[in-house]
């Protein structure tokens, strides 16, 4: 919900004003390509006070949170206006917490429970970012990639050309034609309703898991000159389809899989930080009634 609020401020937001109805004037902001990087430029300084509501400081570390929480789409966006939109954000959060404060919110049941829980997530994720560079080392990003792509070919790809036609008596009388002698990327031009007509029909070297299914199946069923003796029917339309050629990909380097490779470890070892973290603790669990109503939580399950 903070993220969406957000967004809204900095897609249709002005520039605040000045008492004197002068735009404020922007602090400097390095240019960057991602809120990511923005954020960890502003973490260098992460103890910088860029402003305080009533007293209470709010840092560029905390700006540097929030940007984090954003859709990455706009780092589009000229950074002055993302950093300006981030702080306004801050601000207007901790001018209604301070009203809540001055209306006892505080101290009302539910909101002392969300609190609670807010900060038990707060403390687990800061727990989880600590230990995860522990685990998520160089030497185990490059262990993941010899173990899963160093050595192994990657997939299959063909290059091929199609027809597209709007009914299956059009694609037999395509089929005709090129067994007449009809050139397949004359053809292709003249007669297809798909996109790569300008092109002759050629789509080029493609993996499976890329194509519809129907199209998929029938391109890589066929060797390089070979054409479908019968259309193919895909999306709405009868395709003719020719394979022009075969490949194997050879292995991709550590870097273009790298940010594969950390999402996956990252997955794994935030299952296992949770799964030690709960072998640790004693659990009893009461049951959806909890222990109202019982004399003793004694038979209660303990995990």
């Amino acid at each position: 919900m903070r993220s969406a609020a957000f967004a809204q401020t900095v897609l249709s937001g002005p520039p605040s004003a000045t008492p004197s109805g002068k735009p404020e004037a922007q602090p400097p902001v390095p240019a960057v390509n991602s809120l990511v990087q923005l954020a960890d430029q502003f973490d260098k300084s992460s103890g910088t006070i860029v402003a305080d509501v009533n007293g209470t400081p709010i840092t560029l570390g905390m700006v540097a949170d929030r940007l984090r929480d954003l859709p990455p789409q706009l780092a589009a966006l000229p950074e002055t206006v993302v950093y300006k939109a981030a702080l306004d954000d801050l601000i207007q959060q901790r001018a209604l917490a301070i009203k809540a404060r001055e209306l006892g919110v505080d101290k009302d049941a539910v909101a002392q429970r969300h609190i609670g829980e807010a900060t038990d997530h707060a403390l687990a994720g800061a727990m989880v970012q600590r230990i995860l560079p522990e685990l998520i080392t160089e030497k185990a990003i490059k262990d993941r990639y010899d173990a899963i792509f160093a050595g192994k070919p990657g997939p299959d790809e063909v290059r091929f050309r199609v027809i597209a036609t709007t009914t299956e008596s059009a694609a037999n009388d395509v089929l005709t034609a090129l067994r007449n002698g009809a050139d397949f990327a004359k053809l292709a031009r003249d007669e297809s309703r798909d996109p790569s007509n300008l092109d002759g029909g050629e789509i080029n070297y493609t993996r499976r898991d890329l194509l519809t299914p129907e199209i998929g199946a029938v391109a890589f069923a066929l060797s390089p000159g070979q054409t479908t003796a019968y259309p193919v029917r895909s999306n709405g339309l009868w395709f003719v389809i020719q394979v022009e050629g075969r490949q194997q990909t050879p292995a991709p380097p550590l870097d273009s899989v790298r940010e594969q490779i950390v999402a996956s470890l990252t997955r794994q070892a935030d299952a296992e930080i949770s799964r030690k973290a709960r072998a640790a603790v004693t659990v009893k669990d009461y049951g959806v009634t909890g222990t109202s109503g019982r004399d003793t939580p004694a038979n209660a399950k303990s995990h």
